[in-house]
């Protein structure tokens, strides 16, 4: 656990000095997060590659051949048991980022709600009911007489593209389930979602050049003048909510935060119990052919309601701030600080999946992969340059697309 951590720890400063010293990373927007997991994905891919090749190799010296073969299979166990441990994290990391998300902001009426972002929301459901049934439709036609995935594979593109890491990380749990049983799904989860970003960031800034020049948007004040846009203001992490003097601001948050995921985990042990008891009451299902019994497992109470942690934890979000609002506590939740350290379990989220990918399950269905990849970036150009038109406000509807 620790030196997983410290490993950790060490990539994400690899990335970050990547993402200030290489231009083209600067260019291309892409996270540190993101850099940093492929260079953690490539040292472990590197060291597993040379530590089989100095296994098999015959020509190496007696002596010193020996020793180095050693150190690399060493080197290659400890990143591997490092790159378990990682493989563990995304499950739970998200649960952190749901927690977060209702805990940090206020209910808004629904009035309200329906005013500022009607167009906006109609949009986004156009963008995501597009990439799953366009996903489902080219899994249907195009994959499965080749090859033999679950339907669920269809909504690979609305996980990487409309989603993204996060995304996946939670979709790997559901294709993980007992019901979907494909534990492909992660890998190709993340695949998609680092994929569709980078695709995503280099279209989007083609689109806005081309955008300027056909007069879609004005152009940026700094491009017009040619001077350097001033570097936006440093923001503190958060505002004390509670004096120092009682205990550390930034502490006070996190223990909202902890909170939420463990009314979150106890809601999820309350519907286990309560799903277990229904079966019981219903009756033992084990009787039966083979096809009966597989049937009867996946509808049954404790099947149908193993929902991943994170959903949980989002609605423990939610009960957290409301008790809360209850106790006239609730300006004690401080949503910077609350977004700053979501956004945390969302970097390390990111590095931990990416370094843990397995490649082999990728690579078993590229095509499949490609495919889909495909579909989603076609449908993304398409919801740009045609349905935005119709759907967004006209004056703003390359900006908001």
């Amino acid at each position: 656990m620790t030196g997983a951590l410290l490993f950790v720890a060490v990539l994400l400063l690899v990335g970050v000095i990547l993402r200030l010293r290489v231009p083209l990373f600067r260019w291309l927007y892409i996270p540190a997060s993101v850099i940093a997991g492929i260079v953690g994905l490539t040292l472990v891919q590197a060291s597993g590659t040379l530590s089989r090749r100095l296994s098999s190799s015959a020509s190496l010296p007696a002596g010193g051949g020996q020793l180095i073969t050693a150190q690399a299979e060493q080197l290659d166990a400890i990143l591997q048991s490092w790159t378990g441990v990682l493989g563990q994290w995304p499950s739970f990391l998200i649960a952190v980022v749901f927690a977060g998300m209702l805990l940090e902001r206020k209910p808004v009426p629904i009035r309200d709600s329906i005013s500022q972002v009607g167009r906006q929301g109609l949009m986004v459901w156009i963008i995501v009911l597009g990439q799953t049934a366009l996903g489902l439709l080219a899994t249907w036609l195009l994959v499965q007489p080749f090859y033999d995935v679950p339907n669920s594979v269809g909504m690979l593109i609305e996980t990487g593209f409309a989603g993204g890491h996060g995304t996946a990380a939670a979709m790997g749990k559901v294709y993980a389930s007992e019901v979907i049983d494909f534990d492909a799904g992660l890998d190709l989860g993340i695949l998609m979602a680092t994929c569709g970003l980078v695709y995503g960031v280099i279209t989007g800034i083609l689109w806005i050049n081309l955008a300027i020049r056909w007069g879609w948007i004005a152009a940026p004040a700094s491009t017009a003048t040619g001077k350097r846009a001033e570097p936006a203001t440093e923001m503190p992490i958060g505002h004390a909510k509670i004096g120092s003097e009682t205990i550390d601001p930034l502490l006070l948050q996190i223990i909202w935060l902890a909170l939420a995921v463990a009314v979150g985990m106890a809601i999820q042990s309350g519907v286990a119990v309560a799903a277990g008891t229904i079966d019981n009451v219903i009756g033992n299902r084990s009787g039966g052919s083979d096809e009966q019994q597989v049937l009867a497992s996946r509808l049954s109470a404790t099947a149908v309601l193993d929902f991943p942690l994170f959903i949980y934890t989002l609605f423990g979000g939610l009960i957290v701030r409301m008790a809360l609002r209850w106790a006239g506590q609730e300006r004690a939740v401080d949503r910077d600080t609350i977004n700053r350290l979501t956004s945390t379990a969302m970097d390390v989220l990111v590095v931990a999946a990416i370094t843990s990918l397995n490649l082999a399950a990728v690579a078993s269905l590229i095509v499949p992969f490609s495919i889909l990849f495909v579909f989603g970036a076609v449908w993304s150009g398409v919801c740009l340059l045609v349905i935005a038109r119709v759907v967004l406000p006209p004056a703003y509807w390359f900006p908001l697309g």
